[in-house]
């Protein structure tokens, strides 16, 4: 049985007080056309040179490609950005999706900048599952 994933609101503040910067308003915007299916507006974000890549299962896409692949998957998915932090030209997110599928899974994203677009995204994919049995004795389930 699964138990419900609480999570911490992001803090919308660096520890200055100034504003987030533009590379996670960028990122974020994308999760938020990604979350309400915004295909077109999205594919306007991503440099005319992106990749992504998904090393999980070897897939590579261009721009249009990638857009395509989203816009055709089975199913309405909402997103939620659990955390995004910057260093130097990369943005690392990640993000808790849930469809009307019933399909629920993290995404892990590094998301390169360039000219003020998104370069370039490498993804990594993980679905929850029960804490097994035999380490139960030296963790906390929550």
């Amino acid at each position: 049985m699964m138990t419900k994933i609480k999570h911490s609101p992001v803090v919308e503040k660096e520890e200055s007080g100034h504003l987030m910067n533009d590379r996670i308003k960028l990122v974020r915007t994308f999760w938020q056309l990604f979350s309400n299916q915004k295909w077109d507006e999205a594919k306007q974000l991503l440099h005319p040179d992106f990749i992504a890549e998904w090393p999980q299962s070897r897939e590579r896409m261009n721009r249009a490609n990638f857009i395509e692949v989203n816009r055709n998957y089975p199913g309405t998915h909402k997103i939620e950005v659990l955390q995004a932090l910057e260093t130097h030209n990369k943005v690392v997110t990640t993000v808790w999706i849930v469809a009307d599928t019933g399909q629920r899974t993290f995404a892990n994203s590094f998301f390169e900048i360039k000219d003020r677009q998104i370069f370039k995204i490498e993804e990594y994919w993980a679905e929850p599952y029960s804490a097994p049995e035999s380490r139960k004795q030296w963790v906390e389930v929550y």
